[in-house]
């Protein structure tokens, strides 16, 4: 918790929850980081480009299911008494579950037709295949939540890896023996989250028992979760809508690459999950205990899009060598990836700036927020896509995610008025979108790393006082080994 005399961020309590919840998070962006280029050897571009249509069904479905019954667990997991929470877990997945088994019935009854919309083709069981991986994905969901709320970091970093490691291997193993298609990332994935969720039942089940629904709280459930509903929408529209939009305006190979390319930004988006999985809880615990304690909200958002924005721009400085090691027909895929790591930067300075319409339960805002950038992001694609194929699709992404931020940051501080350093944060943003550009326009390979690297410099300067703060952390640290034994 934050240093109430000062009301200041206390850094190495942050390095702490940060690393015991990423620990899996960054096992998993290395894995993810070493597969793709074993999975792209193996599966092409437009096969690639099938899988990421049907993950876009997949996502689509899940949100559905879920109506926003995970987020009313996140909001009420501290106002329940603790003896009282598996009520609470058992209330909130009543709904999910109700509407899965609607929805399976339909997906199996039209499983030609989307079969025929989805991967281009007919005659494949895509139906059964999203009603599985519905399943799987609603256990997994709530699994995830209800150790993330207990704060048990290494026990979720854990459950991460083995993920990670039976989706890899399971998509790696299918494509060498049963052929090289589609079919083997997605069975990859369904077998992921079942696995996943039986070791983290294995550890952690007290939440699950006693089996037992209050339906006086079934209405607050629900009255808080569904109205997130068109928001959620409107936001899965705003995420996957480059690549809707280029399955509309170009074709599957164009798909892969910047499917390619997005698995690559996941080094970022493991960061920002790492540092979502922390965050969340201790925002909202610090809110409920300390209302006036914002500088510690103000201190957090400059640091995280510092390391944000670093990382960002090593990611860029090192990309083309990254893709040496892939298979040359995804070399396009190259000048895709640098506008798509705005999306991870911005998402996490977000998860900060935008509690404001959290703590207010004022969610109605997200609708307008992601409404406005749905628009943005259709508009762009459509300009852009005819002309740049998936990098059109990556910068109008990328541009999205900017307004994004600025529409809900301004929002959150009308309801919840803390002091964001702004001008530090947007002048980080430009530095990104320059260098960006660059990357994604030059083929050069000794210009984008000269740029990048005056831009890495840029933005160490501008955050030079966080520097400072962690040298002298770490030098005391040394000195006095509390950081490493506390």
């Amino acid at each position: 918790m934050p240093n109430n005399n000062t009301n200041r961020l206390d850094l190495s309590l942050v390095i702490k929850l940060f690393f015991s919840f990423s620990l899996g998070v960054w096992v998993q962006a290395i894995i993810n980081f070493f597969s793709v280029p074993v999975i792209t050897f193996l599966i092409s571009p437009a096969e690639f480009g099938k899988a990421t249509m049907y993950s876009t069904l997949y996502s689509l479905l899940l949100l559905l299911v879920l109506a926003g019954s995970d987020q009313s667990y996140v909001r009420s997991y501290y106002e329940i008494e603790k003896d009282k929470r598996s009520q609470l877990l058992w209330t909130c997945l009543l709904i999910p579950i109700l509407i899965f088994i609607v929805v399976s019935l339909f997906l199996i009854i039209f499983s030609g037709k989307l079969s025929l919309v989805v991967v281009g083709e007919p005659g494949h069981s895509i139906g059964v295949l999203v009603s599985l991986s519905l399943f799987s994905g609603i256990l997994q969901v709530f699994n995830l939540t209800s150790i993330r709320m207990q704060k048990k970091g290494f026990l979720y970093s854990a459950v991460f890896i083995v993920q990670s490691l039976v989706n890899v291997s399971g998509t790696i193993v299918y494509a060498i023996f049963f052929g090289r298609s589609f079919y083997a990332i997605v069975y990859g994935q369904i077998l992921s989250n079942c696995i996943a969720f039986l070791v983290g039942f294995a550890f952690e089940h007290s939440h699950i028992f006693p089996v037992k629904i209050d339906y006086q709280l079934l209405k607050s459930v629900i009255s808080y979760g569904l109205p997130l509903l068109p928001s959620a929408f409107l936001w899965w529209l705003f995420t996957w809508l480059s690549r809707i939009s280029l399955r509309m305006f170009s074709d599957f190979v164009e798909l892969g690459y910047f499917s390619a390319a997005f698995k690559l930004s996941y080094v970022l988006y493991m960061i920002y999950s790492g540092f979502q999985n922390f965050w969340l809880p201790v925002a909202y615990e610090t809110y409920e205990k300390d209302r006036e304690n914002k500088n510690f909200f103000a201190d957090t958002a400059g640091l995280i899009t510092f390391v944000m924005a670093l990382f960002a721009l090593l990611v860029v400085a090192f990309k083309d060598i990254i893709f040496l090691i892939m298979a040359k027909e995804y070399a396009p895929a190259s000048r895709v990836l640098p506008f798509l790591l705005l999306s991870p930067v911005i998402l996490a300075v977000l998860t900060v700036t935008a509690r404001g319409i959290n703590f207010a339960k004022k969610t109605y805002w997200f609708i307008l927020s992601d409404a406005i950038c749905v628009i943005i992001n259709f508009a762009g694609n459509m300009a852009l896509i005819p002309l740049l194929g998936a990098r059109g699709a990556a910068i109008s992404t990328g541009i999205s995610f900017v307004v994004l931020f600025a529409t809900e940051t301004h929002i959150s501080k009308k309801l919840f008025p803390v002091k964001y350093p702004l001008s530090k944060i947007y002048l980080t943003f430009l530095f990104l979108i320059l260098d960006f550009a660059v990357a994604t326009f030059i083929e050069k390979s000794l210009v984008v790393y000269v740029f990048t690297t005056i831009n890495i410099i840029a933005v160490c300067l501008l955050n030079l006082d966080w520097i400072k703060r962690g040298v002298r952390l770490t030098l005391s640290s040394i000195r006095t080994k509390s950081f490493w034994l506390s």
